[in-house]
């Protein structure tokens, strides 16, 4: 699974809003600042997202970040989704479009209206839950989702059960109430808001249609843009993939694609993206994949990725992420045989 950039940005302005360096955390995803990370462009791994967010946690020291990145102003900052978010005519649209618009930050919606004979809910489904960052992310669209719910109108009264799939937690319970008032559930089947319905048709006091009409007409030009490219941009990493341990050139992918070479540059180059940065990004995801299974040695990993030497895949891999293999992958001594070879 894969995230837009746009994500990496939101978090590092987060952090540099609540009076830390976001910069530290984006080292961490071979970027140097905020400036340097695109809204656009090749989508990052999952994996890379996760370690972002546990630097996170690690820099602010605080468990419970989660709960304040969901209010921060950097979510409205970023993206074509929140001009559409801010413009929308009822709550009700609001989560139609956050729905259909989702495909431009993240693969799947995280949040989905659901109703029934008990009324209306909204189910959240992280992208990442678990993982390294824990609960990191279920705080941030859980708590994105209330503040949602409050911007239509809605009061601590509206909410009639909040529920959480994990165990309450201690010492950091008063911080959930704060956030979603009284009618508090862990240990849940799922996360979700169970909200008074009437809230759904409400006209949203920012509503603006010309606002809203050039926001979708942007935000529609974009999804069509990402949808149609995606396609190819996925085939050849499909193609890269079945390849190793050769890395095929451009025309070995074009030919397998049915493409000319010059039509395969040419679309991909619409997409600012290219046939090496694709072979990198297959070579990246794959080494991170085996180091984090910690099965393979280096020297097969970098041989079922097509480099000729262990050294090759060591200068590539500390391109791509400041860190030497060993050291990103935690094993003893990594440190010194990074000095070693500097």
């Amino acid at each position: 699974m894969y995230v837009a950039p746009v994500n990496l940005k939101i978090l590092a302005y987060t952090l540099d809003i609540e009076g830390f360096d976001g910069s530290r955390i984006l080292r961490h995803c071979g970027y140097d600042s905020l400036d340097s990370v695109p809204e656009s462009g090749d989508w990052v791994s999952i994996d890379v997202f996760d370690r972002m967010m546990a630097a996170a946690l690690e820099v602010t020291g605080d468990p419970c970040f989660g709960l304040v990145a969901g209010k921060s102003l950097a979510l409205m900052k970023y993206g074509a989704i929140a001009s559409v978010v801010m413009n929308t005519p009822s709550f009700r649209q609001m989560l139609d479009d956050i729905r259909r618009y989702a495909p431009l930050s993240v693969e799947r919606s995280e949040v989905e209206l659901v109703e029934d004979g008990h009324g209306a809910r909204l189910l959240i489904q992280p992208v990442v839950h678990g993982r390294l960052s824990g609960h990191f992310r279920t705080e941030l669209v859980m708590t994105s989702a209330a503040q949602m719910l409050r911007f239509g109108g809605a009061d601590t009264s509206d909410f009639l059960q909040v529920d959480f799939v994990y165990d309450e937690p201690q010492g950091h319970v008063h911080r959930y109430l704060n956030t979603f008032g009284p009618s508090l559930r862990f240990g849940a089947r799922a996360c979700g808001i169970r909200f008074n319905p009437a809230l759904l048709e409400r006209t949203m006091p920012s509503h603006d249609p010309v606002g809203y009409m050039v926001a979708r007409t942007r935000a529609d030009a974009l999804l069509a843009a990402l949808q149609s490219g995606s396609d190819l941009a996925e085939r050849v990493r499909r193609d890269v993939l079945s390849a190793f341990p050769d890395v095929p050139t451009v025309g070995d992918t074009a030919a397998r694609l049915g493409l000319t070479e010059r039509s395969l540059r040419r679309q991909l180059g619409l997409l600012d993206a290219s046939h090496a940065d694709l072979v990198q990004e297959c070579q990246r995801v794959m080494a991170e994949r085996w180091l984090a299974e910690g099965v393979k040695p280096l020297k097969q990993i970098a041989e079922d990725l097509g480099f000729a030497s262990v050294h090759g895949f060591h200068r590539a891999f500390r391109r791509w992420t400041g860190q030497t293999p060993s050291e990103w992958r935690g094993d003893p001594g990594a440190a010194d045989e990074r000095d070693s070879r500097d």
